[in-house]
């Protein structure tokens, strides 16, 4: 097992407890020890993140005010404060889940998550061929409408959450910038982000979503590689309607 496949194989499966991934892990000079406990921080991370706790005592309080006859209509009107507080206690909770949950599903969320498995793809420098690019479109049922950028530098199906994608890395200025295409993936719009180090930009296209990323790429490098890939996917009329 190389470097690149067990980075992979622990971006798919964080806690896996594989005896090749383990041993690889263990006899790995090259840091995929530490890229191992970052993969498993990060798991905590989400996990934690998704712990909502009740809070202590409600079930007994409530219970109390309902067991109790005496001083009936000073009770009644703290059983209706209580009932409130737990209501809004409960909409907030869930409210902040659901919140976590949509954050954790989104494009930009996803897009960062998939990358622990594929930061070997950030090295390369051989440019690929026309061909090997285009391959990796077919291989997801679309085709290029234009030509593809100059120095690209990875190419691969892959998929990122749910969705089927293509990977690409493209080297400008002796800067990696990555591009993930989803295609049949519509989003309504086109947004910026930056989360956990990365900086990017998700891009509303006609036929799917185009995700563009670095990190610590200049703006105008990333901009033009933007620019290159919308044109190569949409053709010469979408590098016109695209952003300058």
């Amino acid at each position: 097992m190389n470097c690149l496949d067990f980075r992979r194989r622990i971006g798919a499966e964080p806690r896996s407890r594989d005896p090749e991934l383990l041993a690889h892990r263990d006899a790995c000079k090259d840091g995929c020890a530490a890229f191992w406990q970052r993969a498993q921080r990060f798991e905590d991370d989400i996990e934690a993140a998704m712990a909502v706790a009740i809070p202590e005592g409600l079930a007994d309080r409530i219970l109390l005010a309902q067991a109790t006859g005496e001083r009936r209509r000073q009770l009644v009107r703290r059983r209706t404060w209580m009932a409130l507080a737990a209501s809004v206690l409960i909409g907030l909770a869930g409210g902040g889940m659901l919140w976590r949950q949509a954050d954790l599903n989104s494009l930009p969320a996803l897009a960062v998550a998939h990358m622990p498995g594929e930061l070997d793809s950030l090295d390369l420098t051989q440019p690929m061929t026309d061909a090997q690019v285009e391959a990796g479109f077919v291989g997801r049922a679309t085709r290029l409408k234009g030509p593809a950028p100059a120095d690209v530098t990875y190419v691969h199906d892959c998929t990122v959450g749910p969705y089927p994608a293509i990977h690409l890395v493209t080297r400008m200025n002796d800067e990696p910038v990555v591009a993930l295409y989803m295609p049949g993936k519509m989003t309504s719009k086109t947004a910026d982000f930056q989360r956990d180090g990365w900086e990017g930009r998700q891009v509303a296209l006609s036929g799917g979503t185009l995700v563009v990323m670095a990190q610590g790429a200049s703006r105008s490098t990333m901009d033009a590689v933007e620019r290159g890939w919308r044109a190569a996917i949409e053709g010469p009329a979408g590098q016109r309607v695209g952003r300058i």
